[in-house]
């Protein structure tokens, strides 16, 4: 399962630590790619920012990230060539 943070703040940057090590840095309003649940399951830094109100960590839709299949196109029917 992936997760999406966005940034609350309105004004200046913000760096979310994950579990890995890696950072995600956000501009204010800015949503984060898809990151794995487990870089911010058992965070306390994420929590922490959570709790004052500078993040929100929203669970993505399996469904939703899966690009959507494209539509089946229907078959052309070849006319005959009847020019002589």
């Amino acid at each position: 399962m992936a997760v999406r943070i966005r940034s609350l703040l309105v004004s200046g940057p913000i760096s979310v630590p994950l579990s890995t090590g890696r950072t995600v840095r956000l501009s204010p309003g800015q949503e984060s790619d898809e990151v794995p649940d487990v870089e911010v399951a058992g965070s306390d830094k994420v929590e922490k920012l959570r709790r004052r109100g500078l993040i929100d960590v929203e669970t993505v839709d399996d469904a939703a990230a899966e690009p959507a299949p494209e539509p089946e196109r229907p078959r052309s029917r070849k006319r005959p060539d009847t020019t002589e």
